[in-house]
């Protein structure tokens, strides 16, 4: 066995004291806990492994990527792993953290403007396009891989866990892998969930990882027929949540995870009885320089 037998098949833990006081409980699926910690290992994993398998990606090539941190870091690990060269895009405005995590791995970061939100997207785009014998782009906003990730492992463990008495979601919006694959395995399976997505407030934002729907460019994989609706957070609200998880939960998580705890408790409050499932997505050590440690 190796690091990347070891991605997935995380927790689930119900939250007793950030939950609520009535018979509907809230429970966090803890991606936290992945080996890089957080959920994009998952599509990490799966984009490199099943591009290896239909001839796309090929020994001696290079893998590139637009990514916000979290994704990056998990294809620093299994680009590591597995023997790959990798060269990664991100805005200028993500955290110190995340940019030497990404180094850390031996991959090339190259920053682009902060002023434009898609700006390391086209810059990515644009690089694979030019040298197509030389780069693979793994394009995880754009790629099925992503989407089946979650609905192969993370839909299907959580709803086995609960015996498929889920009765709401709600998770952010970045590429919507999750969301969409979660969405997609209740639907196959006859499990008639709530599906929430949640995006900032507003833009700019502090939290990282999520797209506003105003934003020009929009993953092509989402699919927002297979919603229930989307609940906006803001900065404020994502990071109190965030910290209640650490002081109340004893779990040490990322903004988007507070956004997520701060939908869920709207969406529970809404309700009688049953179970809410949050993606509790990463660990909070990459937002040490963020205004979550202030």
């Amino acid at each position: 066995m190796n690091i990347l037998d070891h991605v997935g098949n995380t927790p689930l833990i119900e939250l007793k004291k950030t939950g609520t006081d009535r018979a509907v409980h809230i429970f966090a699926k803890l991606e936290l806990l992945n080996p890089t910690g957080s959920l994009k290992d998952r599509i990490a994993l799966r984009m490199i492994t099943e591009a290896e398998k239909r001839g796309e990606l090929k020994p001696g090539m290079t893998i590139i990527e637009a990514t916000s941190g979290n994704t990056g870091i998990a294809l620093g690990m299994v680009a590591a792993a597995k023997g790959y060269a990798l060269k990664l895009f991100m805005s200028e405005r993500k955290t110190i953290e995340r940019r030497k995590m990404l180094s850390y791995w031996g991959a090339e970061v190259v920053l682009t403007s902060k002023d434009n939100p898609d700006s390391h997207i086209f810059a990515a785009k644009e690089l694979a396009a030019a040298e197509p014998e030389k780069y693979f782009y793994i394009d995880q906003n754009e790629n099925e891989d992503n989407v089946l990730a979650h609905y192969h492992g993370t839909g299907r463990e959580i709803v086995e866990a609960l015996d498929g008495k889920v009765d709401a979601f709600v998770t952010g919006f970045g590429t919507g892998g999750c969301l969409m694959g979660f969405a997609r395995y209740c639907r196959d399976h006859g499990v008639e969930a709530a599906i929430h997505a949640v995006e900032p407030a507003g833009t700019p934002s502090r939290i990282d990882g999520l797209k506003h729907g105003s934003e020009a460019y929009q993953p092509p994989i989402y699919d927002r027929s297979l919603l229930s609706g989307t609940i906006g957070v803001g900065d404020t609200d994502a990071i109190v949540a965030a910290r209640r998880l650490a002081r109340e939960e004893g779990l040490i998580a990322g903004i988007s995870s507070g956004a997520n705890l701060h939908a869920a408790v709207q969406v529970a409050s809404r309700m009688e009885k049953g179970n809410v499932v949050i993606v509790v997505c990463d660990r909070g050590e990459r937002y040490f320089s963020t205004d979550l440690f202030a």
